[in-house]
C-alpha cells in the first residue's frame, strides 16, 4: 500500500478508535451503574438513532468519498469542493427533519408501547440525538473525502471527550437519560462543524443533478437495507421475544467484538479515495490484482488474530469488564468475534464496488443478504437468544463476503492471496491456542492477561514460523515501526526483525 494511503488510514483509526475506546469505556460505566436493563435500553436508543441518520444519509457520504477527490484531480477548488458538500448535505437536513417528523408521529400514537416504558423521556432525547447525528456525520464523509484526516482526528479526539464525561455525569446524576444526553453531547462537535459547511454557497461542480439522484437513490436503498436489516437488526428480535436485559446481554458482547472489528474497519476508511486514485491511474475499469491483495493483507495481519483470540477469551473477558451480572453474554461474544473477518472482508470489497460505481451489484447482495437476517432472526432468535442472533450474524456475513468475491475481477489469479491467508490463519489459530492453555491454568483476571500476552507472543513467533508475512509488506512494516517514538519503536523494530528472520530484502532477496 502507498504511504499516503498508510498514513491517512493510520490517522483515521487513531480517530476512529479514540471514538470507539470512549464509546466502549462508556458502555462500560452504564452497564456497572445501571444494569443489563438499562444497557439494553440505552443500546436499542442508540440503534434506532444510527439506524435513522444512516438512512437519512442518502448516500451523500460514499459520493463525497468518492466524488471529492475526482474534483480535486480536476482542478476545482477547495472553496469549490467545500460547496460541493453544502450542495450534498442540505437534501440531508431535509430527509432527517421529515424522519424526526414521522418518528415523533409513530411514538405519539404508540404512547407507552415501546422499550423504555420505564422512562419515556428517552424517547424524545433519542429523536434529538438522531437529528444531531445524521447532520454531523457529513462532517466526517467531507472531512475524509478531502483527505482532511488530520482535522478529522481533532474533531473525534473532542467529541470522544465530551461523550465521556457527559454520559459519566450524566449517568452518576441522571440515570437512563442523562446517560443519552451525554451521548448526544458527543455529536455536537461534528453537528457545529457540517453546519458550517452548510453556511457555504451550494456548487454542484458541473456534476448533473441527474447522475446525483440516481446515484442517491441507489445508495439510499442499499443504505435502508443495510442500516435496518443488517445493523443490528436482532435488537428488534431480542426485544419482542426475549425482552430488553437480553437485548442488554447482547449489546454488551458487540461492544466487546467491536474491539477485533473497529481496528480494521477504521483502517478502510480512506479506501474509497484510494481506489479512485488507483482507478484514474489504470484506467478507471479494474485495479491490479496486487493493489487489492496488499489490502486484505494488511488487514488480515491484524484481523484474524483479534478475532481468533477474542472468541477464546471472550467468557472470562466479559464478566471482567462489565461484571458477573455480564455473564450470560459470553457464548454470544465468542461468535461474535469470529464474524469479524467476513465482515471486514465484505467491506473492503464493498469499498472496491462503491469505487467502480457498482452499487447496483452490491445493493443485490444487500438484499440476499438483508432477507437471510430477517428470516434467519425470525425462526433463530425465538429459541435460541442472544447466541442465535450471533450465529445468524455470523452466516449472513460470510454469505455476503462470498458473492462479493465472485463479482470482483482482476488481470490475474488471487490464488496467492488465499494461500498468504491460509497462513496467517494458522498463526492466528496458534494465538488462540496459547491464550486457551493459559485460561485452562491460570484463573481470574491474572489468567485473563497472561492469556493475552501469551497469544500475542505465540503469534509474533508463528508469523515467523510460517513465513506468513509477504515480503512485498517488508517496507511499510519497517516503515510504520521506525516511526513509533522511543521505546515502542525499538520493540516495534525488534519484532519485525523477529518475523521476517533472514527473509528481509536486506538480505539479498528482493
Amino acid at each position: 500500500m502507498a504511504k499516503s494511503i498508510v498514513a491517512n488510514s493510520a490517522l483515521n483509526a487513531a480517530a476512529g478508535l479514540s471514538l470507539l475506546l470512549i464509546g466502549f469505556a462508556c458502555s462500560i460505566i452504564t452497564a456497572r451503574l445501571l444494569g443489563p436493563e438499562a444497557n439494553g435500553i440505552i443500546a436499542f436508543s442508540l440503534w434506532l438513532a444510527v439506524t435513522a441518520s444512516l438512512v437519512a444519509e442518502l448516500g451523500t457520504g460514499v459520493m463525497l468519498l468518492r466524488l471529492l477527490p475526482q474534483l480535486k484531480s480536476q482542478g476545482y477548488s477547495p472553496v469549490d469542493r467545500r460547496g460541493f458538500a453544502a450542495y450534498l448535505l442540505r437534501p440531508v437536513v431535509g430527509s432527517t427533519l421529515l424522519l424526526a417528523a414521522l418518528y415523533a408521529a409513530v411514538f405519539t400514537l404508540a404512547e407507552y408501547e415501546h422499550w423504555a416504558t420505564s422512562t419515556p423521556i428517552v424517547v424524545v432525547i433519542t429523536g434529538a440525538l438522531f437529528v444531531i447525528q445524521s447532520i454531523g456525520s457529513s462532517a466526517k464523509n467531507y472531512l475524509l473525502g478531502e483527505q482532511q484526516v488530520g482535522t478529522f482526528f481533532r474533531l473525534s479526539a473532542a467529541s470522544g471527550l465530551l461523550q465521556f464525561f457527559g454520559v459519566a455525569v450524566g449517568a452518576v446524576f441522571f440515570g437512563i437519560p442523562g446517560a443519552l444526553i451525554g451521548y448526544t453531547l458527543g455529536f455536537t462537535v461534528q453537528f457545529t462543524y457540517a453546519a458550517g459547511i452548510l453556511r457555504t454557497r451550494a456548487r454542484n461542480c458541473g456534476i448533473s443533478p441527474r447522475y446525483l439522484l440516481g446515484s442517491s437513490m441507489l445508495l439510499s436503498v442499499q443504505f435502508i437495507v443495510d442500516s435496518i436489516f443488517l445493523n443490528r437488526v436482532e435488537f428488534f428480535f431480542l426485544e419482542r421475544y426475549s425482552g430488553v436485559a437480553v437485548v442488554g446481554f447482547y449489546a454488551a458482547a458487540m461492544s466487546l467484538a467491536n474491539l477485533a472489528l473497529q481496528l480494521p474497519v477504521q483502517l478502510t476508511g480512506s479506501l474509497v479515495p484510494y481506489y479512485s486514485e488507483k482507478l484514474q491511474d489504470h484506467g478507471g475499469t479494474t485495479l491490479p490484482a496486487a493493489v487489492f491483495e496488499a489490502v486484505i493483507r494488511s488487514l488480515s495481519y491484524i484481523t484474524l488474530p483479534l478475532s481468533f483470540g477474542l472468541a477464546v477469551i471472550a467468557p472470562r473477558l466479559i464478566s471482567t469488564i462489565f461484571g458477573e451480572a455480564f455473564a450470560p453474554a459470553g457464548p454470544a461474544l465468542t461468535i461474535l468475534a469470529l464474524v469479524t473477518p467476513a465482515n471486514v472482508l465484505g467491506l473492503i470489497c464493498t469499498q472496491y464496488l462503491f469505487s467502480l460505481d457498482r452499487v447496483r451489484e452490491r445493493l443485490m447482495i444487500g438484499i440476499v443478504g438483508a432477507v437471510t437476517m430477517v428470516v434467519g432472526a425470525f425462526l433463530v432468535v425465538p429459541s435460541y437468544g442472544a447466541e442465535g442472533a450471533a450465529a445468524v450474524r455470523f452466516v449472513v456475513f460470510t454469505l455476503m463476503s462470498a458473492l462479493m468475491m465472485r463479482r470482483l475481477t482482476f488481470e490475474r489469479s488471487l490464488a496467492r492471496l488465499y494461500w498468504n491467508l491460509l497462513r496467517i490463519a494458522l498463526a492466528a489459530a496458534a494465538c488462540a491456542g496459547a491464550a486457551s492453555l493459559v485460561l485452562a491454568f491460570i484463573p481470574g483476571f491474572v489468567g485473563l492477561v497472561l492469556a493475552i500476552s501469551a497469544g500475542a507472543l505465540c503469534y509474533i513467533v508463528a508469523l515467523r514460523l510460517f513465513r506468513a508475512v509477504a515480503l512485498e509488506d517488508y517496507a511499510v512494516i519497517e516503515s510504520i515501526a521506525r516511526r513509533l517514538p522511543g521505546v515502542a519503536g525499538i520493540a516495534a523494530a525488534r519484532v519485525v526483525e523477529l518475523v521476517f528472520a533472514n527473509r528481509g530484502p536486506r538480505n539479498g532477496e528482493r
